[in-house]
């Protein structure tokens, strides 16, 4: 009986040892895990899934009338995709041209770019808004980042970032139809940004800031032509605007100047959870500033402010959309 015991004993030590060996980085994982929770943690620009490929079913393409029957004569032109670069989406869009010679075309791809994007907006003596961009191509990007288009809602903002031309966005082009916004491209900075690199505007209004979006995209957007029209079936591939990275951020809106405190106390709270989705927000922030702007407590929150930003339980563009609140 005593041999049995002592044996049992030896196992369960043997056990405790097995468990805190084996155990232990298992432990330390799950509180890594826990403790990158608890921060703040931007996402990069969100990518939509897209394919380049050879089309597998076309017409044949119109070269011209016959001059004795009248008919259209028409040929097959081999459409097809080549793979120059994958990391820096470069493909050559190939086919037979009008003069039954081969044609090439480079295309790249405005999306094989990793953008983050931080802002922040801090309200002068004369009670303008000043709007801070920085737009980071990250190191895993495959190219440059070649422009930055910021949207807002108002009538008065105006590019301060010494440069050269912003232009605005036609609202004709869907991707852009929603209130107004400006571009910042190769134009304005004079140069691209590699990954890696960063650039940095700022606007200027008299609107607070509310959540808005922003696209950005990267490379060269011209074709590299081959001297003749490119056929519809590769035309049809480009995507456009369509394939700029897109995410939110903070900008000028208007219709903010008219609301009462507690309808801007309700437009914080209303997006609190969307704040915490894109990462701006720790869980624990979220709860906290939930249950002081529902019970209107609005000092409570302009006083934690600064140092959550610290301890990045939110981040700058959390900061200026609750500053703007008072």
């Amino acid at each position: 009986m005593r041999f049995h015991a002592a044996l049992f004993l030896k196992r369960m030590k043997y056990s405790v040892f097995l468990l805190l060996f084996f155990g232990l980085p298992t432990l330390v994982g799950c509180s890594s895990s826990q403790q990158a929770q608890t921060k703040v943690q931007r996402k990069p620009l969100e990518k939509q899934q897209r394919e380049y490929k050879t089309p597998t079913n076309y017409e044949p393409r119109d070269r011209g009338y016959d001059p004795k029957t009248g008919k259209m004569i028409t040929y097959d032109h081999k459409p097809r995709v080549e793979i120059l670069d994958q990391k820096a989406g470069k493909y050559a869009f190939k086919w037979i041209g009008y003069d039954g010679k081969e044609k090439t075309a480079i295309f790249q791809r405005g999306d094989a770019i990793d953008v983050i994007v931080i802002a922040a907006a801090s309200k002068t003596s004369d009670g303008r808004y000043i709007y801070k961009y920085e737009a980071q191509n990250l190191p895993s990007s495959g190219t440059s980042l070649a422009g930055l288009a910021l949207q807002n809602f108002a009538s008065d903002v105006k590019p301060i970032t010494p440069g050269g031309f912003a232009g605005q966005m036609s609202n004709q082009i869907v991707q852009f139809k929603d209130g107004h916004w400006i571009r910042f491209g190769n134009s304005f900075f004079g140069k691209a940004f590699e990954p890696g690199e960063q650039l940095s505007v700022e606007l200027a209004s008299s609107s607070p800031p509310g959540l808005v979006e922003c696209r950005a995209h990267g490379g060269e957007s011209n074709l590299e032509g081959a001297g003749e029209e490119m056929p519809s079936v590769l035309e049809n591939l480009l995507p456009g605007y369509a394939e700029w990275p897109k995410g939110y951020t903070i900008g000028p809106v208007e219709s903010l100047k008219a609301l009462s405190l507690e309808q801007r106390i309700k437009y914080v709270l209303d997006r609190l959870p969307q704040l915490r989705m894109l990462g701006w927000m720790t869980d624990e922030a979220v709860a906290r500033y939930q249950v002081h702007l529902k019970r209107n407590d609005l000092e409570s929150v302009l006083n934690e402010l600064d140092r959550d930003v610290k301890s990045e339980q939110i981040s700058t563009e959390v900061r200026a959309i609750i500053q703007a609140i008072k």
